[in-house]
């Protein structure tokens, strides 16, 4: 098996990367669990990306016009190691203490390499035939990689635990429950995924709902698919109970909560098209609570229940759960959000929405907030692309900001 496992280092997607290693192990911070009182600007570097910061447990990692990743120490922002491969970057997530990225190859997006970001080396690889477009999404098990055509979810050891959509491969005939759709959205738990999908004799919009570990990966095994009845749907999120998602059924646009493709209940009515439709960087949360940023507020729900729990006015962003980690070793209570908004952030109960405080952030380098033109409650807002929105990360008790293509620093005084 070491044998093996050698010949695919060296013949697979790391013969056609440089990895440069850290001098030492990298640390591992705990997430800073007290309120902030102030914020501290340290720095700024410019990334790639858009959404949240893409961290480990002790790194800040950007990404350079090139595709270049780049770890960074913490605190001071100084390169620790880097890491790049021959073709185009397509996504990158951390989970289950590996850091998992994709790159174009000769199929699409199908050099998958993991590395072990503390101890500094590589981890595993996986090629596979993939569209020239990814967004990978991931618990702390399983990280979903997903486009229009197909997904497949994989283990923290690359492995594939299924495939579904197009698979051009002739031996897997039959294998897929359905044929020529497009899949639109997805989210997952370690035990099932959910995809709203469009497909050819639908009359309107698919919910599947899936098993994330069937028996066969090359086979998935649904729980229920069937139509919404809505004209448009996009997953928000998912627990094993019910799926949040944005629907519009002629000209009513809401937030509903599915037990069921077919079994649905209203949990907020929007009083027309959102200025900013879900996507990854719109979407952020912890294990008990989801929050969306529609443009103009951010909406929070009870992952448990699906309910409607607050809504912030005037932001930029879906906000940080304080003290949050996706590690369930690590998890915190979760007491406070922070939430952007033009030339700061609001601290506010998790519970509740009411606000704490007020912090100021670093002025943007063009003069501007970066975070667009917010006019105020319920104004329906629109954003050029996905890098319009304010994205929050957190190592320990340093935060981390996206804006207008940079990376802020801050360090977090209680």
């Amino acid at each position: 098996m070491a044998v093996t496992a050698g010949l695919i280092l060296v013949n697979g997607s790391a013969a056609r990367s440089e990895f440069t290693p850290a001098d030492a192990e990298q640390p591992v911070y705990g997430p800073a669990t007290a309120t902030p009182s102030t914020l501290e600007p340290l720095w700024s570097h410019g990334s790639a990306g858009t959404g949240a910061p893409l961290t480990t447990k002790g790194n800040l990692v950007t990404v350079s016009p090139d595709g270049t990743l780049v770890g960074r120490d913490a605190g001071s922002g100084e390169q620790r190691w880097s890491y790049s491969h021959v073709g185009h970057f397509c996504a990158a997530t951390f989970y289950s203490d590996v850091l998992v990225a994709a790159f174009d190859g000769a199929a699409g997006c199908s050099d998958v390499t993991s590395l072990d970001p503390t101890a500094q080396h590589y981890a595993g690889t996986r090629q596979s035939a993939f569209p020239d477009t990814m967004e990978l999404t991931s618990t702390w098990r399983h990280a979903l990689a997903m486009s229009p055509e197909r997904l497949e979810i994989w283990r923290d050891d690359l492995v594939r635990t299924i495939e579904y959509g197009a698979v051009d491969a002739p031996q897997e005939a039959g294998m897929q429950p359905r044929s020529g759709c497009t899949l639109g959205s997805a989210a997952l738990t370690d035990q099932r995924f959910v995809v709203a999908e469009r497909c050819p004799d639908d009359d309107s919009a698919r919910l599947t709902l899936s098993k994330t570990v069937p028996e066969d990966n090359r086979k998935p095994e649904d729980i229920a698919s069937d139509v919404t009845g809505a004209d448009e749907l996009w997953v928000l999120g998912t627990t094993d109970d019910g799926v949040l998602g944005l629907t519009r059924r002629g000209d009513d646009w809401a937030v509903e909560w599915f037990t069921s493709p077919t079994d649905y209940s209203l949990v907020l009515a929007l009083p027309g098209e959102p200025g900013r439709l879900p996507s990854l960087s719109a979407v952020a949360g912890d294990d008990k609570q989801l929050r969306w940023f529609d443009g103009a507020a951010t909406h929070a729900f009870d992952l448990g229940t699906g309910a409607y729990v607050w809504t912030a006015l005037e932001t930029t962003g879906p906000g940080l759960t304080g003290g949050w980690s996706p590690d369930p070793e690590d998890r915190t209570a979760r007491d406070w959000v922070l939430v952007p908004r033009a030339g700061g952030f609001l601290a506010v109960d998790h519970g509740s929405g009411v606000e704490i405080r007020r912090l100021d952030g670093s002025p943007a380098n063009d003069g501007g907030d970066g975070g667009g033109d917010v006019r105020g409650a319920g104004a329906a807002l629109q954003y050029d692309d996905e890098a319009a929105i304010t994205g929050l990360s957190q190592i320990g008790d340093i935060l981390y900001e996206r804006r207008s293509g940079e990376i802020h620093a801050y360090k977090m005084h209680a």
